[in-house]
């Protein structure tokens, strides 16, 4: 039976999660594809406009007019639960209900996630490399928070404390974060007379990278501010204040890239991949800040967009052709990605899923999580 999801009001909301089916094959964990209810209150920029004109301006990698217009005929798009008229015009206070959405998720590297440490309070673990940490447009039951509810009967109300890319690997904290005692332990809170660089010390936070170039010998500390804006994050003095400290821990001219070990003062998104491409040191297999291995990337990717990013897709993509993109089956509008994978093509390599960052140590006042060092910390490993 799938479990019901109290919808938040004002939110779109996944009311009903299918019971998945999984598939391990070619060192992939792969969701089957499967359908999805949301429902979502009318926002005040939705009145006075029909159904079709709100999807397809709110969602247009999911889908077109013409998709919505069918699925409303049919009966999976609904208005306070009705059936209406394609035409109908949406008034403030009224429920828009989503039925059988066609679902496919990004596979995933099919690697175990070790728990390193777990009470009834919290969840330490070991985040492989290309898993989410927590469900989002894309991703649901591929994430890291599902894949332990599933595998180690985590309990519902445990949340992520940190969060890390989804191409990085290392600790992840789970915990109760409805438990004030709990949450202040690992997040400890904030004051008039509290910065956030002076909260941040109170947790220690230490990451290792692989970067390209013989890095500096002596340890170096980037202060440049972060800004996160249109999807994008940069740095930007407008952005929020931003300190990594730098080591290196060795520097191979073989392949000309240093291990580096990295203590953030601050947690911003993107903070240490940012830093370190300032300082002329990319993630030697970033593919977002380090052009050289983008565009050697891209060669081989024809499919990749022009950032180097995969994870999203553009919106100059018609519906029917996003990967991964919920969106509505009409037999208009089939859906090719089922037949991808019929065919077995376009078959995502899970070495591709991860850049050379670990977080390696969280540490508080009275409480300490560690993972080991990588492989890739071995300078005779390359890619």
């Amino acid at each position: 039976m799938p479990k019901a999801v109290k919808p938040r009001k004002g939110k779109s909301t996944v009311i009903e999660t299918p019971c998945p089916e999984f598939r391990f094959e070619n060192g992939l964990r792969k969701v089957l594809p499967y359908k999805q209810t949301y429902l979502a209150q009318v926002k005040q920029r939705w009145v006075n406009r029909t159904v079709p004109e709100v999807f397809a301006s709110e969602m247009p990698r999911r889908c077109t007019q013409s998709m919505i217009v069918e699925a409303m005929k049919r009966g999976d798009v609904l208005v306070n639960d009705n059936i209406v008229s394609p035409d109908y015009i949406l008034k403030g206070g009224e429920s828009l209900r989503s039925n059988n959405c066609h679902r496919h998720e990004p596979p995933v590297p099919d690697i175990l996630i070790r728990v390193i440490d777990q009470t009834k309070d919290y969840v330490v673990f070991d985040k492989p490399h290309g898993v989410t940490v927590h469900p989002n447009e894309l991703s649901f039951f591929n994430t890291a928070l599902e894949i332990l509810r599933r595998d180690h009967d985590i309990p519902t109300y445990m949340h992520a404390i940190n969060r890390l890319d989804a191409v990085t690997s290392g600790v992840v904290i789970f915990a109760n974060v409805a438990d004030t005692a709990i949450r202040e332990r690992f997040q400890p809170p904030s004051s008039s007379d509290t910065t956030d660089m002076e909260l941040n010390s109170l947790v220690q936070k230490e990451y290792v990278c692989r970067v390209v170039g013989e890095f500096s010998a002596e340890p170096l500390v980037v202060s440049e501010p972060i800004l996160p804006q249109g999807g994008k994050v940069t740095i930007d003095p407008a952005g929020k204040p931003s300190e990594t400290r730098f080591e290196r821990i060795w520097f191979d001219s073989a392949s000309n890239t240093s291990l580096v070990r990295c203590h953030l003062k601050t947690g911003r998104q993107h903070q240490i991949r940012l830093h370190v491409a300032h300082l002329q040191h990319p993630i030697a297999n970033d593919k977002l800040y380090n052009p050289d291995y983008r565009n050697d990337w891209a060669q081989g990717n024809p499919n990749a967009t022009a950032s180097g990013e995969t994870r999203f897709y553009p919106v100059d993509i018609p519906p029917e052709c996003q990967p991964y993109m919920p969106y509505y089956i009409t037999p208009e509008t089939p859906c090719y990605k089922c037949k991808e994978e019929e065919e077995a093509l376009n078959i995502p390599n899970p070495n591709n899923m991860k850049i050379w960052l670990r977080a390696i140590r969280y540490q508080g006042p009275d409480w300490k999580f560690e993972v080991d060092m990588p492989d890739w910390a071995d300078p005779k490993v390359l890619e």
